[in-house]
């Protein structure tokens, strides 16, 4: 196979989900102490925005926050944006929970969906907008990204709907800079299809290294080279902090790849897997270790 993406001259972000889990006592806004100044953009990835599901366990499209609105509310958004300039808050659509049918893609009626999609996913951000303050944060939300682990359609319908939902909310809602999108090996063919038809849309790709055994760094290294001709340049790399992924991939393979990668200009940013699991940490290790030694790397801190 040959390579021919483009080389990342000096990695740019880091990323960090939220809101996705249970959440432990010390988790009751954002964690602000793990933002390193350094990295160029920190986006914290609120989850999730979940769709209902009918009788038959079809969706609706009809999208509604399931996070913790107390925690991670607007007024705490605004001021988390004036103390850090590089700080952006997207919104995760989909879910990802241990029994992942319970939120598939699986429309009802395909083009009522994305039009029933459109109109309440506009409503969820219109929660968090509000009139320009002092510190300019109109643009509460910054984005959206797309992460439904099981998929019951063809690969066509999925990039044909779902690329309609990003294009309009990208077009429609001005506060929407930033899309990604989050494959998973089970799911990789529908992923490229709509990166493929929509990736004038698609800044990031988040794809879930997590989720597959990878047990070695030339393993990793060479599966990342691998995704990056899918997607050009825009693929991010996961680590996941949460225990139900325990064995997959370990920290150091993750960390001595990802350091491979930035000696080899291939690696825009790395991207954690959670926040809620992060702020419990192992015996005898501080809170969101992983995340500080990840954010040295990109930035080259000692």
């Amino acid at each position: 196979m040959s390579h021919n993406f483009q080389a990342v001259w000096k990695p740019t972000i880091f990323r960090e989900y939220i809101g996705v889990k249970p959440y432990p006592d010390n988790l009751n806004n954002f964690p602000e102490n793990i933002i390193n100044p350094k990295i160029s953009e920190f986006h914290f990835i609120l989850g999730f925005a979940t769709e209902d599901y009918d009788q038959e366990g079809k969706g609706t499209g009809y999208f509604k926050r399931t996070w913790n609105y107390d925690y991670f509310n607007p007024d705490k958004v605004r001021e988390l944006k004036k103390k850090y300039g590089n700080v952006k808050v997207i919104i995760s659509i989909g879910g990802r929970h241990t029994d992942s049918s319970q939120y598939p893609f699986n429309p009802a009626e395909k083009e009522l969906w994305s039009d029933q999609a459109i109109d309440s996913l506009k409503e969820v951000i219109a929660d968090y907008d509000g009139e320009k303050d002092e510190c300019g944060c109109n643009n509460v939300i910054d984005g959206i990204e797309i992460n439904y682990e099981e998929i019951k359609c063809t690969d066509t319908d999925f990039a044909h709907y779902i690329g309609k939902v990003i294009k309009e909310l990208k077009n429609q809602v001005p506060s929407i800079k930033v899309v990604s999108i989050a494959p998973s090996d089970l799911v990789r063919p529908h992923y490229r299809r709509l990166y493929q038809e929509y990736h004038d849309y698609i800044n990031w790709v988040d794809y879930q290294f997590y989720d597959q055994k990878v047990s070695s760094k030339v393993e990793f290294v060479n599966l990342f080279r691998e995704l990056s001709n899918e997607y050009q340049g825009k693929l991010l790399a996961g680590f996941s902090t949460d225990p139900n992924d325990a064995g997959k991939i370990s920290r150091e393979v993750f960390l001595e790849g990802c350091s491979e990668l930035i000696h080899r200009k291939l690696l825009p940013g790395i991207f954690v897997w959670d926040a809620n699991d992060s702020a419990v940490p192992r015996s005898n290790e501080k809170p969101f270790l992983l995340e500080e030694k990840a954010q040295h790397l990109l930035t080259g801190s000692d």
